[in-house]
């Protein structure tokens, strides 16, 4: 394990709200509901806890209500719980936090639910994070939100998105220890809300506030184990960082490709491919090989910006423009999301080269791609994922297979977000020169197929995008197909049925799998075609059908908490992606806000030892699944702590911090993950 230096964490436990008195009389059904498996009040070491035992195969399901309605909890970060596993094995208990809007019970977004794991003999405190629906009540929103903009996450620990819950009426929390092969014990106890979402100095005094992130990207209020106090520490991390790298190589059951050395052996074709072997699917690595991809996104380096215009003052140590050692770090940016200059004539600052290059001397852009390769090889992965800039030019000895992004440039089908026109003329030959503009991987054994954009927005009505179309005029290419295609059909387009929009919406997404796919083979005819990214908002059956009709690998990105089965939450989508075909997670992951982050990005966890937990339990999921070759975690780096330029994140999505600090608890599960990786997609759990 990489050693741990820490510095102090501050903890209000002052601060705390007790949720439930469990040290009072009998709790009465209007706060305590057993629903299954045996539930009671005991008194053990002194205090009233709740005892729960279920029986070999038998869960233990129980409720607990707000005893005067609702709490309202928006000055909280977490609903903290004490566990203690008392039983001979691992507990995996789960938690359902309602408020009073929710409606159903699923374990999935757009419900905020947490998994939590108790080691044998342990007591654990778990922070179950409040996730704030910003829709959901205005209420949700602090006065100051205006102060921070552009950011999904803001200080101390407030993350405002699209789901999750209206925080000022809580209702109730759902607690589930899920069913084992054996007897299990777990008692619970003080449940509470912990953590002050919002800064009293910035409610107090927000001048004073002001900058809160430091020269290293960091939130300055708070301090946490590992955190980078000096160029002395930058200095020393990377050290004990070298000794960790050299105590743990690669995992010895890979071979040269990341495969399966002791696996069985197949036709070797010097490239990858995709294969059926009892019953689940695989890739075949270029010596013939199981393959099974786990991966990460934007390996190596990849510049961090800052944008300055309206947060500049966001900043503390930031190097004048003169600086003879960091001054050309600052620079003019004419992308969006650049605002006019407001700093002294910049609006860009490259902070995390300013960071590497204090930590790693002049030639750190070429000390960082082999070390983030060794980094990637002793964690236990075997692909570089998409945005890894570090897979052109990989030294031999270092090598890894990799998955290559594709961007399609063209003319816009506008009525639906990222797609360029399909039926344009020229389509195929825009997809055809994106494959020749990576040129260096058309032949590259170790290079196992190209993505064609990602994440496409299908649209969330079908029926919809195609009267979108229809409203579009003749100068679009996708109008015009569309009236031929009608006129073929011999119906009036003013006419057609939703049957026959339908038509259209299929013939739509199988021209551009199928233009994608022959473009790709016909350039890169060894190459696998692994289709677009598909996420959370195009789960359309049409999609994946056609995707399915056409790629090698449906590539799909998950932000759940596992893939036993995909979240479709419209019921005409039913049934889903039934075809018997492989499929590649492009994306998944689990952020923590205990940190220095105010959000944990789509999947989150209660802390760093979670998100190890939660990414384990998501590959578990996806090796049990006979369609599933791979999963790529998202991603390399955390996205900078005031923001990206493009859009809001500010996540803890990263196995590294934007100050170069890899997460020990989150490396240690990748590493624990990557020993039994082959033999748990082999011969399933142990359990």
């Amino acid at each position: 394990m990489l050693l741990t230096f820490l510095v102090g964490v501050k903890v209000s436990q002052a601060f705390d709200k007790k949720l439930v008195n469990l040290d009072g009389t009998k709790l009465s059904a209007k706060v305590l509901t057993v629903e299954s498996g045996c539930v009671e009040q005991v008194f053990v070491d002194g205090k009233t806890r709740l005892k729960c035992v279920a029986q070999p195969y038998e869960s233990v399901r129980f409720r607990l209500f707000a005893p005067e309605g609702v709490w309202n909890l928006k000055p909280y970060v977490n609903v903290t719980v004490d566990f203690e596993n008392t039983g001979a094995n691992e507990a995996f208990v789960r938690i359902l936090i309602k408020d009073v809007k929710t409606q159903s019970e699923s374990w999935y977004r757009p419900n905020l639910s947490h998994n939590a794991w108790i080691a044998v003999e342990e007591s654990r405190s778990f922070d179950a994070l409040l996730v704030r629906h910003k829709y959901s009540n205005p209420a949700v929103k602090p006065s100051y939100m205006d102060l921070f903009p552009k950011m999904h996450g803001l200080p101390h620990a407030q993350m405002l998105v699209w789901y999750g819950v209206d925080v000022t009426q809580i209702s109730e929390l759902l607690f589930e220890l899920q069913p084992k092969a054996y007897a299990q014990t777990v008692y619970v106890d003080d449940v509470r809300a912990t953590r002050r979402a919002s800064p009293v100095l910035l409610e107090k005094n927000p001048d004073a506030f002001f900058p809160f992130i430091d020269q290293y990207g960091q939130y300055i209020h708070e301090d946490w184990p590992n955190k980078v106090m000096s160029d002395q520490d930058l200095i020393r991390q990377r050290k004990l960082e070298d000794q960790d790298l050299k105590k743990y190589p690669a995992p010895k059951s890979y071979n040269s490709f990341g495969g399966w050395n002791q696996g069985p052996t197949f036709k070797s074709t010097g490239h990858f491919r995709v294969k059926k072997v009892n019953g689940k699917w695989w890739f075949i690595d270029p010596v013939g090989k199981l393959f099974w991809s786990f991966g990460c996104t934007g390996i190596g380096y990849q510049p961090v910006r800052i944008a300055l215009p309206g947060k500049a003052h966001f900043y503390a140590g930031l190097p004048d423009l003169d600086d003879p050692n960091f001054g050309d770090l600052y620079y003019r940016d004419r992308r969006k999301g650049f605002e006019p200059p407001d700093y002294k004539g910049v609006n860009a600052f490259l902070g995390g080269d300013y960071i590497l290059r204090k930590k790693y001397g002049d030639s750190y852009r070429e000390i960082f791609k082999s070390r983030s390769l060794r980094r990637a090889r002793s964690w236990g992965l075997n692909t570089c994922g998409a945005w890894s800039s570090v897979v052109k030019e990989q030294p031999d000895n270092l090598k890894m297979p990799y998955t290559k992004e594709l961007w399609v440039s063209g003319k816009q089908l506008k009525p639906i977000h990222k797609l360029v026109d399909p039926f344009e003329a020229k389509f195929s030959a825009w997809v055809e020169r994106a494959v020749r503009g990576n040129e260096f991987a058309i032949d590259d054994p170790y290079c196992i197929g190209f993505f064609c954009n990602n994440e496409i927005h299908w649209g969330a009505n079908p029926v919809k995008v195609v009267r979108d179309i229809i409203n579009c005029d003749d100068s679009v290419a996708a109008r015009r197909a569309l009236g031929a295609f009608f006129a073929k059909r011999q119906v009036e387009v003013s006419n057609a049925s939703e049957a026959d929009l339908l038509a259209f919406y299929s013939h739509l997404l199988e021209t551009y799998y199928k233009k994608c796919r022959d473009a790709v083979k016909k350039i890169a005819p060894n190459k696998l075609y692994l289709g677009s990214r598909l996420h959370d908002g195009a789960l359309r059956k049409e999609a994946f059908s056609a995707a399915a009709k056409y790629c090698d690998v449906v590539s799909v990105n998950v932000y759940e908490k596992d893939v036993k089965a995909f979240n479709v939450r419209d019921e005409r989508d039913q049934p889903f992606f039934t075809e018997d075909v492989p499929f590649l997670v492009g994306e998944f992951d689990f952020g923590a806000l205990d940190r220095g982050k105010f959000f944990s990005g789509i999947g989150f966890a209660a802390d760093q030892r979670n998100r190890g937990e939660c990414m384990e339990y998501f590959i578990e999921s996806a090796l049990d699944n006979p369609r599933c070759v791979g999963a790529h975690w998202f991603h390399y780096y955390d996205s900078p702590t005031g923001s990206r330029y493009f859009d809001n994140e500010n996540a803890n999505c990263g196995i590294v911090s934007t100050s170069d600090t890899p997460y020990v608890e989150l490396i240690d599960a990748f590493r624990s993950m990557a020993k039994r990786l082959y033999s748990y997609r082999n011969n399933g759990s142990t359990e």
